[in-house]
């Protein structure tokens, strides 16, 4: 993540990738060069500043309710179908490399969980599947449909 602020001539840019890192320059590039300063080292240089506040990062706390937001949702597996998803992704894998294409081109993981979970029986009911288009239906169709009834039968 990168931030830029522009603040009484000055411009203060934060940069987040595994570490912060702050720079502090003058807007007008050829009367200070920029300089890197570490967070804990800006955190004290700023605070004698009356213009500009510290960059305080959110608390740990703070930051693991926002990852669990925006977590992805994890989808259980019927104890009927534990194995059929792992047999998808076996098939797909299958499928791609003799196409020489990533798997996810065939269909990615949440079309296989949706596969797993309604189980279509014919064709009809595999245009439903999320991710499933015209040319999916019938170019994988049967060979997806063959797996499921093999599995849930």
């Amino acid at each position: 993540m990168k931030m830029e602020l522009r603040i009484e001539g000055k411009v203060i840019v934060i940069e987040s990738e595994g570490a912060v890192s702050v720079q502090i320059r003058d807007e007008n590039p050829k009367t200070l060069a920029p300089a890197v300063v570490p967070a804990a080292v800006s955190e004290n240089a700023l605070k004698n500043s009356p213009a500009i506040a510290p960059v305080v990062a959110p608390a740990p706390a703070v930051v693991s309710e926002i990852a669990k937001e925006n977590a992805p949702a994890v989808v259980p597996v019927p104890a009927a179908n534990d194995g059929l998803f792992a047999k998808l992704v076996q098939l797909r894998r299958e499928l791609a490399m003799a196409a020489n294409v990533p798997p996810y081109v065939i269909f990615n993981d949440k079309s296989l969980w949706d596969m797993v979970e309604k189980l279509p029986q014919d064709l009809a009911a595999f245009g439903n599947i999320s991710g499933v288009g015209r040319a999916k239906l019938e170019k994988y169709g049967d060979v997806f449909l063959s797996a499921i009834k093999g599995v849930a039968a």
